[in-house]
């Protein structure tokens, strides 16, 4: 992206952005702020887990308008000084880059730490102070009193809120963060792209359910691999995938050898967002049975593909799930739940055209109107 000088300089602070070695992380962070490029003279710091900067640290490039911060810190410990160990990293690798840029605006997407450290940055640079917020960084952080207490002193030189739904503007009210700040903005779905897919004529496509996401306890991959295999016989050749790297790889492999259903469950590690449209509008259903959640992205592109959702009632998720015309919510943490819950869909007949019609109220274009208003908005704090 070519400098102009007639845009201001936006510097954007996150952890959730594609890196080297994890090429469809948070692509939907990617996607949004690339929509801002057209507005300002934007720039994107990425801080990355000393460990992982270390293990990574031939495969890095950096650029003038991308560039990654190893971040140290003491794992397990102390993690009310994450925030200034943040701040003092990004000073001490990247403050002359920072002082190219000369920032007129900060934008942190996540908040805690960064968004608490990208307030202190915005404060040594003199330049307009948001951030953004997703689910755990509030749902958990948020009920840390330490951390909670940064947070919220941070909101109070924030001129704007992101927040990616209600729920989590609710939780962020209950906190004393002032909700004249905080702007409910939804994640869009590239609808050119996420549409539904018609399968290769005369080739039998798999039958399957789909999971997409990191292998974390948190996401319910356990649930969802016993609740499948509570219908497997009632549904003899579905197949259950998980696509998404993690580390419960192992312990669903065994899960499956366990539950007698290892040759219907298929892990088919990490897979490019492009190869995602496909996989999912063939799909019988998109589950993803989370433990909390924001809005996740991968259920705004199930939708658009026209895929029933199986998911829980956690987060915005119901602000998103229209039941009558999307598929199911459920409570969390419940095989049981999961199991009923697929079996009602399955046996349930859905009209695609309805579920896609739903999805087109999800888009960049109206994602981009709304965040430029915020950023563009002069606020009296």
């Amino acid at each position: 992206m070519k400098f102009n000088e007639d845009k201001p300089s936006l510097v954007i602070l996150t952890n959730l952005y594609p890196s080297p070695w994890e090429p469809n992380r948070a692509t939907f962070n990617r996607q949004q702020f690339a929509q801002l490029d057209d507005d300002f003279n934007k720039s994107v710091l990425v801080p990355v887990a000393f460990p992982d900067w270390f293990s990574h640290r031939k495969e890095f490039k950096q650029t003038e308008s991308l560039r990654y911060v190893p971040y140290f810190y003491l794992p397990k410990f102390g993690r009310r000084f994450y925030s200034a160990m943040m701040f003092i990293s990004i000073i001490l690798h990247s403050g002359l880059w920072l002082v190219r840029k000369k920032p007129k605006k900060i934008l942190a997407s996540w908040a805690f730490p960064e968004a608490v450290a990208a307030s202190w940055i915005s404060k040594l640079f003199s330049a307009d102070f948001y951030f953004k917020v997703h689910g755990s960084d509030i749902n958990l952080h948020g009920k840390i009193p330490a951390r909670a207490k940064q947070i919220v002193k941070a909101s109070k030189s924030a001129l704007g809120i992101l927040s990616v739904s209600q729920a989590l503007a609710d939780e962020m009210i209950t906190m004393g963060i002032d909700k004249e700040k905080i702007r409910v903005i939804y994640n869009g779905v590239d609808h050119q792209k996420f549409q539904f897919q018609h399968a290769i004529a005369n080739k039998q496509s798999d039958d399957y359910i789909l999971y997409v996401g990191n292998l974390k306890k948190e996401k319910g991959v356990i649930e969802l691999i016993k609740g499948f295999a509570a219908i497997s016989k009632k549904y003899p050749t579905l197949k259950l995938l998980y696509a998404g790297p993690g580390n419960l790889r192992s312990e669903l492999t065994n899960q499956a050898k366990d539950l007698a259903i290892s040759d219907k469950v298929v892990l088919l590690g990490g897979v490019d967002h492009n190869q995602l449209p496909k996989l999912i509008s063939q799909a019988r259903i998109l589950a993803l049975p989370s433990y909390n959640e924001g809005v996740p992205n991968v259920v705004l592109e199930a939708m658009a593909c026209g895929t029933p959702v199986l998911v829980t009632n956690v987060g915005g998720i119901p602000e998103v799930v229209n039941e009558e015309v999307c598929g199911k919510i459920i409570e969390a943490k419940s095989y049981s739940a999961v199991s009923e819950g697929l079996d009602y869909i399955l046996s349930t007949t859905w009209n695609k055209s309805n579920i896609q019609l739903h999805s087109q109220q999800f888009s960049w274009q109206n994602n981009k109107r709304q965040l430029l208003k915020m950023l563009m908005s002069i606020n009296q704090c």
